[in-house]
């Protein structure tokens, strides 16, 4: 789940004519001066317009054709315009979406589109289920009323029918995201309020009951992301010592608090804040890192976004285990492309890896400033970071998925014509680029 509710709210942003030319003359020549030839050309999957779709469990390098009643899981899942849930598959062999526009199968109809609240559907996995779609869905005769949305869940059936349910008393709540553990017999699901005042989560064994999560005084529910093998979310919140004196005094001439990065764990209520730095950080996620037996690590994006952190847990010289940054990714200056936006961990081949967005503008939400897609290890004193769109044309390249082929990562993403002082971007489909790292190993 990215920041999308913010790219949302600043949608009617358009720049000056003057400033969008000279930002673009600006890249023109960095990228005129500092690219070379591209090492795995950009190949485009379909020229729908298929937004935030998300893939299922495959995507990690491993097909189980016979998973989900022989449904597979070689998936892909999005919301329409229309306000309809479509089902389509991945090619594993070639990474090409079947069928192209995404409209495989229709789930249903009603769900909420990505512009209503920034989030599209998500995957929930399961022993018990399978892969379950979670997603936002309107009340009959309710559509376009964000206070009428609801928490809605898709699973296939033994005879490969999909069926819809809406979760009892959710009217008013809106964006799940749901536990992606295959192993796990009784997943969970997260969501807010409409209107981002509260925060919930509901277990599937149970899920007319809902519970609270007592942390909407310190997050809006930006960027929560489940902890994997765990019952944590983690998520970007203001700290609530600072958050509370803000909130008694709104007056006061006091800088905003920067946002730092916590966990909450849904069995026990414990809240643990795991950064505490005055720059403040943009979203995180945490995985299993194999470079480190597989700990737990998480990174995350400080306020400037110039940079991608990766903390550790690491035993100081008292004998305190501390989350620690152990590699920090910047680009060359002279790339001319400062600033991260959508970071994501993948891991592959025994190797952990950040995929992102790379951009010359501070404005992620400015539509008019071309973007490149980039990769970089996580181990310390190493400088891998790759551009893998250099060279490619001047274009808007957003919300990056990877997704493990038979012949390797493949990072998908959505392509738009920048705009211009009289023209808005233009939709130029879903694309993908190699990674270049080869296939999964068995």
């Amino acid at each position: 789940m990215t920041h999308r509710s913010k790219i949302r709210r600043h949608a009617g942003y358009r720049p000056t004519s003057a400033c969008a030319a000279a930002l673009f003359a600006a890249f023109a020549l960095v990228v005129s001066i500092a690219a070379r030839a591209q090492t795995s050309p950009e190949v485009q999957i379909t020229t729908a317009a298929v937004w935030d779709f998300e893939f299922d469990s495959a995507r990690n390098g491993k097909e189980c054709p016979s998973c989900n009643f022989n449904n597979g899981n070689s998936r892909l899942t999005f919301i329409d315009n229309d306000r309809n849930l479509w089902l389509a598959w991945v090619d594993f062999q070639t990474g090409a979406f079947v069928p192209p526009d995404g409209k495989g199968q229709l789930l249903d109809v009603g769900a909420v589109p990505v512009a209503t609240f920034g989030n599209g559907p998500e995957w929930m996995s399961s022993s018990t289920y399978g892969s379950q779609v979670v997603y936002s869905k309107f009340l009959p005769g309710q559509e376009g009323r964000p206070g009428k949305a609801t928490i809605a869940v898709a699973t296939t059936m033994a005879n490969g029918v999909w069926t819809t349910t809406v979760l009892p008393d959710s009217v008013g709540r809106a964006t799940p995201v749901g536990t992606l553990d295959e192993t796990d017999s009784d997943p969970r699901v997260n969501y807010i309020r409409y209107d981002k005042t509260g925060m919930f989560w509901r277990r599937m064994s149970q899920p007319g009951v809902e519970n609270v999560m007592p942390i909407s005084d310190m997050t809006e529910g930006n960027a929560r992301r489940w902890v994997p093998g765990t019952r944590k979310m983690i998520f970007q919140g203001t700290p609530r010592t600072t958050a509370a004196s803000d909130r008694a005094s709104p007056k006061l001439p006091n800088p905003p608090v920067p946002d730092q990065i916590f966990t909450y764990d849904t069995d026990t209520g414990e809240l643990e804040q795991l950064t505490d730095d005055p720059v403040g950080f943009v979203g995180a996620f945490m995985w299993n890192a194999p470079e480190y037996d597989n700990e737990l690590v998480f990174m995350t994006t400080p306020s400037g976004r110039q940079s991608i952190k990766v903390f550790r847990k690491v035993k100081g010289f008292d004998g305190v285990l501390r989350w620690t940054v152990v590699k920090t990714v910047s680009t060359d200056p002279a790339l001319g492309l400062p600033f991260f936006f959508s970071p994501e961990p993948m891991v592959h081949n025994g190797r952990s890896y950040l995929v992102f967005q790379l951009s010359p503008d501070f404005k992620f939400y400015d539509k008019s400033v071309p973007t490149h897609i980039g990769i970089s290890g996580i181990l310390p004193r190493r400088n891998d970071l790759r551009v893998l769109t250099e060279g490619g044309p001047a274009r808007l390249r957003l919300d990056p998925e990877y997704f493990i082929t038979a012949k390797g990562p493949y990072i998908y993403y959505k392509r738009s014509i920048p705009e211009t002082a009289t023209s808005p971007p233009l939709n130029d489909g879903v694309w993908y680029v190699d990674t270049k790292l080869g296939p999964p190993r068995r």
